[in-house]
Parts: structure tokens; C-alpha cells; sequence
């Protein structure tokens, strides 16, 4: 009977045994651990570059206008600007008072034919005259006294010649601001202005 019984430890030190139930609980290599961090650690970086491409277009949307406008701002001297016909105007040079329109335009929103000031034109044999019509002293608005032929400002009573300089005592610290016209448009029959409006309270012209 003691010779049919199998033997169990001959069983137990078979070939193949041992290493078999070892192997089945053996992890990734070091090697295999370390390709797959590197795959992952790569996924993850073109995974953050593919994430940030929508929101650096957005952004290059939002900030082109006001790199745009930018750009638009630093060519040196503003356009002319049509603000009346030569006809139009007195032949004995009285002054007149005409709105000045163009298209208001921000980093996103333009609106077109919006006023954005106001000038003086005066007629004269060798052109067309032209004064801003703020005063210098505190931005207010100037009128012009036809029975004195003077201009003068409502506010603190500055007061000014045709020719535009000051009259004494006055608290405005420096003549009107005369803006330049085009020549060349007014042999056309027009007036086109550069129009440019000065920081008040100055002595010296500061463009705004």
C-alpha cells in the first residue's frame, strides 16, 4: 500500500513548478515602467499644447484691435477731415462755427459720421482760416461776439481777436489753437481740416 501512495515531495521539486506560481506574481520590468512614464509624461505635454491652442487664438482675437489701433496710432499726424465747401462760407470772413464728423472708432467698435469737435473757418483772399473751437484755458466752447467781432468763451471769459490771439487780461494762457488746412482740397472748392484738439491750461500746444 506504501508504494502506491504518489510522491508528493518529488511532486513539489518538479522541474517548472516553482518558477511558474513565481512568475505569476512578477510586475513590469524596469524597463517596461520606464517607457510607459515616458509615454505618458509625453501625452500629457502635447495633450497641455493641444489644450492651449484655442485659448492663445482667442486671446491673439481679443488683443489684435488694440494692437491694430496701435499701429493706426503711431503713423505721426492725423487725416484731414472734410468739413465744408469754400462756397459755403461768408465772403467777408466772418467766422462759422462747423461740426467736425468722422468715424469713432475703439479697440472693437467703430461708428461711422459721429461729431467729435468743432471749429472756426474764416474766409479769407488768401485761403481759409481755421481755429479750434476750445478754448484754450478750460476746454469750454467758444462763441463769437458779431457786435464786438471778438471770440469769447462763456465760461471765464477768455476773450480772443479774429486773428485767434488772446486779449489781455485774459486767464486763457495761450492764443486759439489754429489747425491746419489742405491747400490742395481747398483749389477744389473744399475745406479739410486736421483736426487736433490740445490739452487746455497749457502754455505750450500738448496733443490729447
Amino acid at each position: 500500500m506504501a508504494s502506491s501512495k504518489p510522491n508528493q515531495t518529488s511532486d513539489r521539486s518538479a522541474p517548472g513548478a516553482g518558477s511558474s506560481s513565481h512568475d505569476s506574481h512578477h510586475g513590469p520590468s524596469l524597463e517596461e515602467r520606464r517607457g510607459f512614464l515616458g509615454t505618458s509624461v509625453a501625452a500629457g505635454a502635447v495633450g497641455s499644447v493641444v489644450a492651449l491652442l484655442p485659448v492663445g487664438a482667442g486671446s491673439l482675437v481679443l488683443l489684435d484691435p488694440v494692437r491694430r489701433r496701435r499701429a493706426e496710432g503711431s503713423g505721426g499726424a492725423k487725416p484731414f477731415l472734410r468739413v465744408a465747401t469754400v462756397e459755403s462760407l461768408p465772403a467777408d470772413g466772418t467766422p462759422v462755427q462747423v461740426p467736425v464728423i468722422a468715424d469713432l472708432t475703439d479697440a472693437w467698435n467703430r461708428e461711422a459720421n459721429q461729431p467729435i469737435g468743432a471749429v472756426y473757418l474764416m474766409r479769407e483772399a488768401s485761403g481759409v482760416k481755421c481755429f479750434n473751437a476750445i478754448c484754450p484755458h478750460a476746454g469750454c466752447f467758444v462763441s463769437f461776439a458779431g457786435d464786438r467781432k471778438v471770440f469769447q468763451c462763456p465760461c471765464h471769459t477768455s476773450s480772443f481777436n479774429l486773428d485767434g490771439t488772446v486779449i489781455s487780461p485774459t486767464p486763457s494762457p495761450r492764443d486759439m489753437d489754429e489747425l491746419e488746412v489742405d491747400p490742395d482740397k481747398l483749389k477744389e472748392g473744399e475745406v479739410w481740416v486736421r483736426f487736433v484738439n490740445y490739452l487746455p491750461g497749457k502754455h505750450e500746444r500738448v496733443e490729447k
